[in-house]
C-alpha cells in the first residue's frame, strides 16, 4: 500500500478536473447484467498478505427501470483471533441514478452485528437525502454530485471512454449513518502485472471485443470525520471491462486490505422492455 505522504499525493483533489462540479448523465454508459464471483486473500502495504482469505459474489440484474445489485463478501480471519464474517448488501438503483434503495447486513461467528437499510432519493436540483429505517428515524443529507454505486462506475467508465484522466464526485453507499464520501478517482494505464488476468472458461463471449480499464479510488470522509486531515478512509482499485464486469479489485485501509480475482463469470438475462 502506498505510504501515507505517497497516498495524499496521489489523491490529491484534482481541480481542474473538478472546478464546474457537474457531470454527464450516467444513461450515457449501460451495464451488461452479468454473475461473478472472485477468490479473496489478504494483502500487507499493497503486497500479497497472509491470515485472511474469502470469497465475494457480485450479481447486477437489469429491470426495466434501474439495477438490482447483490454482493456477497465471506472472509475468514485465520490465527489466534481466528473468525468468519459475511458482509450482504442488496441494493436497487433506478436507471437515472436517482433513487436507491439499501439493505446491508453483517454477521460475524454466525451472528448479525450490522443491520442498515433505507432509501435515498435525489432531486431535479441534484441534491437529495437519505432516510433509514434501520436505524429508524435517521436522515442524512445528499449534496449536488452525489453519485450512488452503479452510477459511479458508470461515470468512471463514460470518462475512461472519453479520453478523461479522472474526476472528483461524492459517493452514497448507506453501510453506516453518514453523510456521502469525497471521492478522487484516478483512470490509468493498465499495470503489467495485472495484464494477465484471465477471463474465467464459459464467460469469454461476455469480454470479447471490451476494453479493459484501470482506476484507482481515494474515498474521504466528511469534514471532521477523518483521524487524519487529508488522508482517505479508505482506497480501492479496479480493473473492469467497458461493459461494467470487473475482473480484479483491492479494497486498502490503513497498512491492510484484500484483493480479489475473478474465477467464475455468467451472463444473466435481459429483461423484455416496451
Amino acid at each position: 500500500m502506498l505510504n501515507a505522504r505517497a497516498r495524499r499525493s496521489l489523491l490529491m483533489p484534482m481541480t481542474l478536473l473538478a472546478t464546474a462540479a457537474t457531470l454527464a448523465p450516467a444513461v450515457a454508459q449501460d451495464f451488461v447484467p452479468h454473475r461473478a464471483v472472485y477468490a479473496v486473500s489478504a494483502m500487507d502495504r499493497g503486497k500479497p498478505g497472509t491470515g485472511t482469505s474469502g470469497t465475494y459474489a457480485y450479481e447486477l440484474r437489469l429491470t426495466c427501470d434501474g439495477y438490482v445489485v447483490n454482493q456477497r463478501l465471506r472472509l475468514q480471519v485465520a490465527g489466534a483471533r481466528a473468525a468468519a464474517s459475511e458482509q450482504l448488501s442488496q441494493m436497487t438503483e433506478s436507471r437515472d441514478g436517482r433513487k436507491l434503495h439499501f439493505e446491508h447486513r453483517t454477521t460475524t461467528g454466525g451472528r448479525q452485528t450490522s443491520l442498515v437499510k433505507g432509501e435515498a432519493l435525489i432531486g431535479d436540483d441534484g441534491k437529495g437525502e437519505a432516510r433509514f429505517t434501520d436505524p429508524e428515524g435517521q436522515s442524512v443529507a445528499l449534496p449536488a454530485t452525489t453519485l450512488f454505486p452503479v452510477a459511479i462506475a458508470r461515470e468512471t467508465i463514460r470518462q475512461a471512454k472519453a479520453g478523461e484522466t479522472g474526476f472528483d464526485t461524492r459517493f452514497f453507499f448507506g453501510e453506516k449513518v453518514k453523510p456521502p464520501q469525497s471521492v478522487n478517482i484516478l483512470i490509468g494505464k493498465l499495470p503489467k502485472r495485472l495484464s494477465d488476468v484471465k477471463i474465467p472458461e464459459g464467460g469469454e463471449q461476455l469480454a470479447d471485443g471490451r476494453t479493459r480499464i484501470y482506476y484507482r479510488a481515494g474515498f474521504f470522509d466528511a469534514q471532521g470525520d477523518s483521524k487524519s486531515q487529508g488522508e482517505p478512509a479508505y482506497e480501492m482499485s479496479s480493473v473492469t471491462l467497458d461493459n461494467g464486469i470487473e475482473l480484479y479489485g483491492t479494497h486498502e485501509e490503513s497498512d491492510g486490505g484484500i484483493e480479489y480475482r475473478i474465477t467464475r463469470l455468467e451472463a444473466l438475462p435481459k429483461p423484455e422492455c416496451k
